[in-house]
């Protein structure tokens, strides 16, 4: 654990010392053997006080594991960092923190400074060889990852002539993440797909050959697969199997977060919307997939969250959408497009947000011929998705 640390004494200590030697050699001249014991003494005081404060605070370690703590906004939660000291023992010390203000504490004061950061002090004493922890209850007030700038470890002398001030070089891992809050979306039942998939409907060209529902009698033109040799036993008849209907569903949600040459100013409400229509899904038990067209290394260029279903992948889609700021590099929206269909990477429903050029609406027509229902989200107070290129919006 490295720190940086800087002594404070109290300037008139070195003034004394000096006096103090003056008295002393008085002392000894006038052979005042009681004012030279007092000196001796208080010599042995300073020089103690110049020894604790060249070595309180050394072995004062945190722990260093990864620790990544969960928050929706408004929800409450403690912020807990774990300390142990192996040097000197350490009381009425202070330790100041600063972070970003996407959390807030609740029972401690704190103060707020440029760019958004918050500082805040917490009261701190430990012993020798002891472990111990600080909690700091704090309240989720923005998306975003919140993450330590700033530690500071205040220790004061025994005495209160003189500090010793540590600050943090290293990293501290443990961090809040607190998610987007979502707003309302009005979006119509979409139609019948013409894919297979495994996703039970009253009706549909397709059926789920792994969820057979019971037997009828065989007819010319069935499958020879699909004969129910138990059931065809037991009735002295040929069976055939029937399967549920069923159909693909599955959503796929493409952000452009760019704006021309900056990051769109839209950004916060199609956030908004995008959270609540993941929410949608996993009641639905829908399967759906995230893109954002922010860059990234390997051998997909952008962000890109694979299709899934449940309250895990909506944590996951959360957590993509809770990092995004106003600083990412961008690529263009067109060619994540391109790129999604060359790859046959679009769903049954496939919903567009963020702004759209020429390049973008000519590659959606392309899109469209394979057949999935391409869907835009139109952001207001209620977002509003909408059958793309149409003018008709969707009743809710």
């Amino acid at each position: 654990m490295n720190w940086k640390r800087e002594v404070v004494e109290d300037p008139y200590i070195s003034m004394s010392l000096v006096l103090l030697v003056i008295v002393g050699a008085v002392s000894f001249y006038v052979q005042s053997y009681v004012g030279l014991g007092i000196f001796l003494l208080i010599i042995l005081y300073f020089r103690v006080h110049q020894w604790y404060l060249q070595k309180v605070g050394e072995g004062v370690m945190i722990e260093r594991s990864q620790r990544r703590l969960r928050l929706h906004c408004d929800e409450e939660d403690n912020w807990v960092f774990k300390l142990e000291n192996k040097g000197l023992p350490i009381w009425g010390a202070t330790l100041k923190m600063t972070f970003k203000d996407i959390v807030e504490p609740t029972k401690h004061p704190y103060s707020s400074g440029i760019a958004n950061e918050i500082e805040v002090s917490i009261p701190f004493s430990i012993r020798k060889n002891e472990e111990g922890q600080i909690s700091l209850p704090v309240k989720g007030k923005r998306r975003g990852l919140c993450r330590i700038t700033n530690m500071q470890l205040e220790i004061p002398h025994l005495f209160g002539s003189g500090k010793v001030i540590l600050n943090l070089l290293d990293s501290v891992p443990t961090t809040i993440m607190v998610f987007p809050s979502s707003s309302p979306v009005r979006m119509a039942e979409h139609q019948l797909t013409l894919r297979q998939g495994d996703v039970s409907t009253p009706h549909s060209l397709f059926h789920d050959v792994f969820h057979p529902v019971g037997t009828r009698g065989y007819v010319q033109g069935d499958r020879f697969q699909d004969v129910h040799w138990k059931a065809s036993a037991r009735t002295g008849e040929l069976q055939t199997k029937i399967f549920e209907p069923s159909t693909q569903k599955e959503w796929m949600f493409a952000i452009n977060i760019s704006d021309r040459f900056a990051i769109t100013s839209k950004l916060e409400g199609i956030i908004k919307h995008t959270a609540y229509l993941m929410q949608l899904a996993v009641e639905q038990n829908i399967s759906f997939s995230l893109v954002l067209n922010v860059r990234t290394p390997g051998a997909t260029p952008y962000y890109y969250l694979p299709p899934g279903t449940g309250r895990k992948h909506r944590q996951r889609g959360l957590e993509l959408l809770a990092t995004l700021s106003t600083d990412e590099f961008t690529m263009p929206f067109h060619i994540v497009l391109q790129h999604l269909y060359l790859r046959r990477l679009v769903p049954s429903v496939f919903i567009v947000a963020g702004s759209l050029g020429s390049r973008e609406e000519e590659l959606l027509q392309n899109i469209g011929k394979g057949h999935p229902h391409i869907f835009k989200l139109s952001l207001g107070e209620e977002g509003v998705v909408t059958l793309w290129n149409r003018s008709l919006k969707i009743p809710s």
